[in-house]
């Protein structure tokens, strides 16, 4: 790659230079710089002349490019050959011409050790200018390089970041993988973490951000390299040693601690109150301490005294008595004092006497019971018998019908129920009588307009830009000429603005021209420029004499035509 024409080309466009930008010597290639934008380009190299761009993008056969080789017209170029023949139009020449300017970009880009040559000098109103963004052209230029070693030559490392300076990248569309970039380019981003995270191809960002560099829109910096040392401190596997607890902190007691201390036995305080409450007679013998529930609290076992087995009383029973259930016999409770604990005494037990209120009442649960299912028994026989016995409602007494007397019938037709249906004669509503609407006065067509054809109404026209009324004027002049006059054709034109130049050409305000449809080969519409008519062919061609110089140049002279011979057709 050559890294003087890239950068060269580049410059030019930065410090919108104007002149022209060749590369070698022959063949060469040269783009024409306006004030630092691409207008045109010329090559002389085979792959980019314009017949070659025309067969490769199918708007011309090798057929036809061949006879019109052969058939040139000396003094015009091939291009307008080509139109005038019918094989392309204007707009496939326009299509080829820009194609042909950005191969001819893209190959100044790819050339290998080439010096450029820049000749800055105001270019010629003939050069002709087509409209390019030339960012755009330079960047695709860049992005269809295939010299992969030598964009990462001229780009550097691919740790570099890009630094974005004003917003001109903002107004450019970009291609759909590298439209995603321009918000992350904030200095953070190295190049290879702006491809991961954009999801565009490693060079081709490379591409971009060295184009963004050669425009003048950013700055690219290499990152420092990493601290080796913090690096490995910062990968290394082994843990860092805890430090010492803080002393006079409170440690919790472990589980197994929380459970010995609740092995330990407790004092009962309500108890060992009572006893200490009891009076003189009843505090017990000196012996083994014990708590309340009578367990010893060194030992933590239970002192109980031996209970003494009582001689069983029987009940005289009355001969006729008949149990009606089994009371089960409920043993009375039994109340141990603390003193009774150590050394019983028989004589200090009372009884406890027995109340009805503590007795349990068992039968009361099944005479509710009982009673309950007679309640639903009751509601179910109900419901049972209302359903088979309906009891009827009792209806109101309806007075009986008054008898009317009956009136004598009148002599007179008989009724229609007495006649048969087809002698009953439906009266039918008579139909209102329609308006008639006023007649409507019809607007009247206005009279056709009619055409003039004189020469300052023909001027007129052209100068107006109305091309219909134009052509109608050349068509109703051609009828009224007579057909062995002679006429001459300037020009054909395809455009309306061609029309109204044709007419600014004459020094004479109202030159004698008029127009008349052709219809090419290929489909397209165009026009035919006539100037006058003459008895004869030889003072047709003594007029051309008199013509503007444009319509006199070599290889655009002006054709004599019989008004009868005229064709609409080519």
């Amino acid at each position: 790659m050559s890294a003087k024409a890239l950068q060269d080309l580049f410059r030019c466009h930065r410090e919108k230079a104007t002149g022209l930008w060749r590369l070698g010597q022959e063949p060469n290639r040269t783009v024409y710089f306006d004030s630092g934008d691409i207008v045109f380009a010329q090559s002389t190299h085979p792959m980019d002349r314009l017949t070659h761009l025309l067969v490769e993008r199918g708007k011309l056969t090798q057929t036809q490019l061949d006879y019109a080789l052969a058939n040139l017209r000396q003094g015009i170029s091939i291009g307008k050959n080509l139109i005038e023949m019918g094989f392309i139009t204007q707009r496939d020449l326009l299509e080829v011409a820009r194609a042909q300017v950005e191969r001819v970009v893209c190959g100044s880009l790819a050339t290998l050790d080439l010096e450029p040559v820049f000749d800055a000098k105001e270019l010629d109103a003939t050069v002709v200018r087509l409209p390019f963004d030339t960012p755009e052209l330079l960047l695709n230029g860049l992005l269809g390089l295939k010299n992969r070693e030598g964009l990462l030559e001229l780009l550097g490392p691919l740790n570099q970041v890009v630094v974005l300076q004003g917003r001109r990248l903002m107004e450019m569309t970009l291609p759909p993988d590298l439209a995603k970039l321009p918000p992350l380019l904030d200095g953070t981003h190295t190049l290879l973490e702006l491809s991961r995270e954009s999801l565009a191809e490693p060079l081709r960002l490379g591409t971009f951000a060295l184009f963004l560099r050669e425009m003048g829109w950013a700055r690219l910096h290499e990152m420092p390299p990493l601290d080796r040392s913090v690096l490995d401190m910062a990968l290394s596997a082994e843990p860092a040693a805890l430090s010492a607890p803080l002393p006079g902190i409170e440690t919790v007691p472990s589980l197994f601690a929380s459970i010995q201390a609740a092995a330990k036995p407790t004092t009962n305080l309500e108890h060992l109150s009572q006893a200490f409450d009891a009076p003189p007679e009843l505090q017990p013998l000196p012996g083994p301490v014990t708590d309340g529930f009578g367990f010893s609290l060194e030992s933590g076992q239970a002192i109980l005294p031996t209970p003494t087995e009582s001689p069983a009383v029987k009940v005289p029973v009355p001969p006729n008595f008949e149990p009606e259930e089994a009371i089960p016999q409920v043993e009375p409770p039994v109340t141990i004092l603390p003193s009774t604990l150590t050394s019983p005494d028989p004589t200090s037990i009372e009884s406890v006497p027995d109340f009805e209120e503590d007795k349990p009442r068992r039968w009361k649960v099944p005479l509710l019971a009982i009673l309950g299912l007679l309640a639903m028994a009751a509601v179910g026989a109900f419901g049972w018998f209302r359903l088979r016995h309906r009891i009827p409602r009792p209806v109101a007494p309806q007075p009986a019908p008054v008898k009317l007397p009956m009136l004598p019938k009148a002599a007179t037709a008989p009724a229609p129920a007495d006649l048969p249906k087809a002698q009953i004669a439906v009266p039918k509503p008579e139909p209102k009588p329609a308006e008639k609407p006023e007649p409507r006065a019809e607007p009247k067509p206005p009279p056709p307009r009619e055409i003039g054809t004189s020469v300052g109404e023909r001027v007129e026209a052209l100068r107006k830009g109305d091309i219909d009324l134009a052509v109608r004027q050349g068509k109703r002049l051609v009828k009224d000429l007579p057909k062995g006059h002679w006429t001459l054709r300037l020009e054909i034109a395809c455009e309306s603005g061609t029309l109204r130049r044709a007419v600014d050409l004459f020094a004479d305000p109202k030159p004698d021209l008029w127009v008349l449809p052709l219809a090419l080969r290929n489909g397209r519409g165009c026009f035919q420029v006539f100037h006058g008519h003459y008895p004869s062919q030889a003072l047709a061609e003594q007029t051309i004499r008199k013509l503007p110089a444009a319509f006199r140049a070599e290889g655009n002279r002006p054709k004599p035509f019989k008004i009868g011979d005229i064709t609409l057709k080519q």
